[in-house]
């Protein structure tokens, strides 16, 4: 099945199921902030998720291809949701050329916490598999714990500004930032948020971040030589990404058994 432009107007912004501390912040969903135009094929394991809630409101987040039946992404995006429509193959979402797939079945971690937000990790089972060529690809999944200090890459097609009646871009946004010590990232949002279930990212000197409405979004190492699938987008606090605050992955490693007993990859 094949999607057209008229895809844009029925991603619908997502912004309920924040956390709220004692002190007033609220974490929130991502969409990438000053990022880069991808082009066709750069990111061939991005996804693009639409997903309607048993309340019948749509939302929108970011998801990587594993095999041709799986797509991985957050439990956020799948938690209490009647139906899930994946697009892939495309960098753009006005590309007629893109495939549009219903899901077969999705999961959600058992023991995420929707106000914590920990064990951020959910799959979709495709309806019908991909067909992978140079704009649809799988990506693999990475055993490594990823430490302080290493650079990595962010992509999705939030919008670059904080405007919530226009929410998405058009063209598919990338940006290159470091990792940061789960200590220093507790600092802004508590230990028992930030756990050894995840892993941060922080630009000191230039906002560089995901933020609202690209919740799932894949975290990669080495896109362009070995890319390797080492964290889900979690969570920003609510202005953060403008803010420069931390952004929290669910890193993969910690739930590579678990993905590859529901999947077989």
């Amino acid at each position: 099945m094949w999607f057209s432009g008229a895809l844009i107007a029925y991603l619908i912004s997502f912004s309920e199921g924040a956390i709220r501390f004692n002190d007033g912040k609220t974490l929130n969903e991502p969409k990438v902030i000053n990022g880069n135009d991808a082009q066709k094929g750069q990111f061939p394991w991005q996804v693009e998720i639409m997903s309607l809630k048993t309340n019948n409101r749509y939302i929108y987040c970011g998801g990587a291809i594993i095999s041709h039946d799986w797509v991985l992404t957050s439990a956020v995006c799948l938690d209490q949701v009647k139906s899930v429509t994946v697009f892939s193959g495309i960098n753009d979402l006005n590309d007629i050329s893109g495939t549009t797939t219903d899901s077969k079945s999705y999961i959600v971690h058992e023991e995420f916490d929707s106000k914590t937000l920990q064990n951020n990790v959910g799959l979709v089972k495709l309806k019908t598999s991909l067909i992978f060529d140079e704009n649809t690809k799988a990506i693999s999944l990475s055993s490594d714990v990823v430490g302080d200090g290493v650079n990595v890459t962010i992509s999705g097609w939030g919008h670059s500004n904080k405007d919530y009646s226009s929410n998405i871009t058009a063209i598919l946004q990338y940006t290159s930032v470091s990792t940061i010590k789960n200590s220093e990232c507790a600092k802004f949002y508590g230990s028992d948020i930030v756990t050894t279930n995840v892993l941060c990212t922080y630009n000191p000197d230039l906002v560089k971040s995901p933020c609202v409405n690209d919740g799932g979004a894949p975290l990669i190492t080495n896109p362009d030589t070995d890319p390797q699938h080492v964290g889900i987008f979690s969570f920003i606090e609510d202005n953060g990404c403008e803010q420069n605050y931390p952004a929290v992955y669910t890193r993969t490693a910690q739930f590579l058994n678990w993905i590859k007993n529901k999947t077989g990859v």
